[in-house]
């Protein structure tokens, strides 16, 4: 007997398959060969003999009851549905947002650096055509805080004499 194989662990006898087609053809002429004779299936006379002839008859016949296929793809068109849904109320909900810049968006140095950048050459009477007088009220005026150097230096670029103007300030 050869060690023991990792790769195949069955073994068979010696001279096993040697003597098989003798062995098997000696149980096959026994009177007891384990094959039941009266057991089992039967088949009718002559069932091959119509066989083909009751085919082609049922062919023939009508369909008469309701064919229902195994498998059903209601399932499947109930998924798309779903899915068409969700992608549509997604969209819908896209195309409703605006990307529309506010005024409030802007931040004061942007629009600073605007006023700055570009010379609208508007005079006050200009300008107080434009804003609406009917939004601005008086505390409008006294809740801006300005800064007193800013106002000097307006004061400064803005007029040729400023001692003029009886201002007491340092510089």
């Amino acid at each position: 007997m050869k060690p023991f194989d990792k790769k195949n662990p069955f073994k068979t006898p010696e001279g096993y398959f040697e003597k098989f087609d003798e062995r098997l053809f000696e149980k096959l002429s026994e009177k007891r060969s384990g094959i039941p004779e009266t057991e089992g299936f039967k088949l009718p006379e002559g069932y091959f003999d119509t066989l083909g002839n009751k085919l082609q008859q049922k062919l023939n016949e009508e369909e008469s009851g309701k064919v229902t296929p195994l498998k059903s793809y209601k399932k499947y068109y109930y998924a798309i549905a779903a899915a068409a849904a969700v992608l549509v109320v997604a969209l819908v909900l896209n195309l409703n947002k605006t990307n529309e810049v506010d005024f409030d968006d802007l931040a004061q140095a942007d629009i600073e650096y605007y006023f700055d950048q570009n010379e609208l050459d508007l005079s006050s009477y200009e300008i107080a055509e434009v804003v609406p007088i009917s939004e601005l009220e008086i505390t409008d005026m006294f809740e801006s805080s300005f800064s007193e150097d800013y106002v000097i230096d307006y004061l400064d670029e803005n007029t040729d004499y400023i001692d003029e103007l009886n201002l007491e300030y340092d510089e």
